[in-house]
């Protein structure tokens, strides 16, 4: 295993869902569930074949499919102590019209995510999937990966639903109530990009140059404007897959509004300015790409670095030469001290996700 003067703890994972093991895992009236080809469990994130685009970009990608093993090997080749999973097609769950059925995936997700990584690598933890289409179905199953899965230390929103309604709405608080309840965090994680305003894009590096931060945006912007952080002082909310470089111009931007002619009910309602929330306590993380040029201004933005997390992002967009060098090259900058690339490269994972 690399050995590197900081720990290195990766924040942000992911996984490869493979339909026939998923099937098996299935409760209740669906178990036993078949599926007919060529139609699979998750509807598609967007309508791109991102596995042919990756695999004709990278045509020796060394891994097609992840498993506890592959993972190991992967924690020994990048030194990582251990890795926090979420999901690749199930990024999709939001997306599921049939709200019983999105239930049922999410419940299976975790269970093979629980019988094949976390319960066979104790340095694997997984992300609770929700069907936030269901927000008391969600809030019960965001319970029992709290209380009765193998080392399931957070759980996901989807950055995108078919609902029409993003985070701030209070159809989602009973989700938020039960986190706060259980001390459990929760992430918004970029994927799809239907319907953002790119659809009109016919190459693929363009739509992921913004299908990952947009959401982000929106779900924050609404959280903050509709109150979900006065109503629920110690949740906490991780905006990944979007760099963190965007986190001062939000701060500028939201506070901009607030204090215009159309911040009247905000100032009035409002227990803080847009960019306290995001700079004091615990209520916004915020995930990075290493090689950020901007990681030093959203240091100075918010306050310290502890609440910055490190992703792999394994086994999706880095080649093998480029996750190897990641770390050893964030190391021997000179952009940010020790205290930041130790904040960053796994304190501050550890710490979001109650593994401190």
């Amino acid at each position: 295993m690399v050995d590197h003067a900081i720990p290195v703890f990766d924040g942000d994972g992911h996984v490869l869902e493979n339909d026939q093991e998923l099937i098996q895992h299935y409760e209740g009236k669906y178990e036993g569930l078949k599926l007919l080809n060529p139609f699979g469990i998750w509807p598609s994130l967007d309508g791109w074949a991102r596995g042919f685009v990756m695999a004709t970009e990278d045509p020796d990608r060394k891994y097609a499919y992840t498993d506890a093993a592959v993972w190991g090997e992967l924690l020994e080749l990048i030194g990582a102590e251990g890795s926090v999973l979420y999901p690749t097609a199930g990024l999709a769950c939001g997306l599921i019209s049939d709200v019983e059925w999105a239930t049922a995936s999410a419940i299976a997700y975790n269970n093979w995510l629980e019988a094949r990584y976390t319960s066979k690598d104790a340095r694997l933890f997984g992300v609770g999937m929700l069907a936030v289409q269901n927000p008391v179905a969600a809030a019960k199953e965001l319970a029992r990966c709290a209380n009765e899965r193998t080392r399931f230390p957070a759980c996901l929103l989807p950055s995108q639903t078919y609902l029409g309604k993003t985070y701030g709405d209070e159809f989602f608080w009973p989700i938020f109530e039960e986190a706060e309840k259980q001390g459990m965090p929760l992430a918004i994680h970029g994927a799809p990009s239907r319907g953002l305003g790119f659809d009109h894009f016919s190459e693929f590096a363009r739509v992921h140059a913004l299908e990952h931060p947009f959401p982000l945006f929106i779900n924050l912007t609404d959280m903050i404007f509709s109150g979900v952080f006065d109503a629920f002082p110690n949740l906490r909310v991780a905006f990944l897959e979007g760099g963190c470089s965007w986190v001062p111009f939000m701060m500028d931007r939201l506070d901009y509004e607030y204090d215009s002619i159309f911040g009247i009910r905000a100032r009035k309602e409002l227990k803080k300015r847009p960019s306290e929330y995001m700079r004091e306590g615990d209520n916004f993380w915020v995930g990075i790409e290493l090689g950020e040029k901007g990681l030093k201004y959203a240091v100075d933005a918010m306050g310290g670095s502890d609440r910055i997390i490190y992703a792999s992002d394994y086994p999706h967009e880095p080649t093998t030469d480029d996750i190897t060098a990641d770390i050893p090259d964030f190391l021997a900058c000179d952009d940010v001290d020790d205290t930041v690339k130790a904040d960053v490269l796994g304190r501050a994972a550890k710490r979001f996700y109650n593994l401190d």
